[in-house]
């Protein structure tokens, strides 16, 4: 058994661990926050009807942006799949394999699917019991000081030794088996309260139909790039293949300026440019989420556990991956660097005296 000094120490487990949020009395309701604070749960927030405890979901501008940037990918995919359809059918059958593309990305955001999409699309487990035990505890103490209902959300658990939490589209929430078996308590449940943040905005249910639709585009994409790669080792092909890719583009806008008028203008040029101009601005607003959904764990009270564990990613190295990609890594980094956080963070703390 543990002994008293042993209750922060990474993956240990003691008595009161295993006791609900109820059963402890030390997970009491997170103060307000002030009102148009993003993640605030304040007294202003509508009371649910027949007293039960509201569910986490709200839909954010930031999902919303998400969405409409995600339109010119699915445009691409949409010519991805009847342009190859084509080549193999003719007739009825294009037309079939196009609409069952398009219905198959409506699927995915349904209730019944959302286990499936969790388990093979995401590569989530079921918790075991003992894992489930802890998970419980820490996420009901999340919900308690969120006022959310906590059996709204399935739990998963990401076989992985990253430390990380995972918000899948629907009611999913996972963590991985590492964060679940080393974090402190206090730790997990701020972790936790970060993908509760998630859930809050939208933004799994904006990633994963953005990811769905935008999969015949980017397999295309990625063929190109393997091709040349493959192709560096003979130069002589691979100069070929970037050269007819590049007519190919060249060849696009050419034709929409000569014929403008009658082809559409510039829309061709727009439509063979935007795809590679829109992961730019998704991934800040990618950036953007993570940071409100560090805000969302600070109004819920867990700002300096947050912290602590931002710290621990940064003397794991866990930004030198990111530095070394240079301005790509800056530019198309799906999550602030943890400097950034760390900052926002403190400051949220100097600023509310929490």
């Amino acid at each position: 058994m543990n002994g008293p000094d042993d209750r922060d120490r990474p993956g240990s487990f003691s008595p009161d661990d295993w006791e609900s949020a109820a059963q402890s009395g030390q997970a009491g309701p997170a103060p307000n926050a002030p009102d148009g604070v993003p993640g605030s749960f304040g007294s202003g927030d509508p009371a649910p009807a027949g007293g039960q405890l509201p569910r986490a979901f709200a839909f954010s501008t930031h999902s919303a942006a998400e969405l409409l940037l995600g339109i010119p990918w699915a445009i691409w995919s949409f010519a991805v799949v009847s342009t190859v359809s084509s080549w193999i059918f003719d007739g009825f059958a294009v037309v079939l394999i196009v609409t069952l593309w398009v219905l198959s990305g409506l699927l995915i955001v349904v209730p019944a699917t959302e286990k499936y999409v969790a388990r093979y699309l995401c590569r989530l487990r079921w918790p075991t019991m003992l894992e489930q035990k802890k998970l419980d505890v820490a996420w009901r103490a999340v919900c308690a000081r969120a006022g959310v209902d906590p059996d709204y959300h399935k739990l998963w658990v990401e076989e992985s030794d990253s430390v990380n939490g995972i918000s899948v589209a629907g009611r999913s929430v996972a963590v991985t088996r590492w964060a679940l078996n080393n974090l402190p308590p206090r730790q997990l449940q701020a972790v936790l309260a970060h993908e509760l943040g998630h859930h809050r905005g939208g933004h799994p249910w904006a990633t994963l139909v953005v990811f769905w639709y935008a999969q015949p585009a980017r397999l295309m994409v990625t063929a190109f790039q393997t091709l040349v790669r493959l192709s560096a080792q003979i130069p002589a092909v691979g100069c070929l293949v970037v050269a007819f890719f590049l007519f190919f583009i060249i060849g696009l806008a050419f034709q929409s300026m000569i014929w403008g008028s009658s082809g559409g203008g510039w829309g061709w040029t727009l439509y063979a440019i935007v795809p590679f101009v829109v992961p730019i601005p998704l991934a800040w607003i990618s950036r953007r989420s993570e940071l409100i959904a560090d805000r969302v764990a600070a109004d819920l009270g867990y700002a300096r556990e947050t912290i602590a564990f931002f710290y621990d990613l940064q003397s794991q190295g866990e930004d030198v991956a990111r530095r070394a990609a240079g301005w790509r890594g800056a530019v198309y980094a799906t999550h602030p660097p943890i400097a950034d956080r760390i900052r926002a963070l403190e400051v949220y703390v100097q600023g509310t005296g929490s």
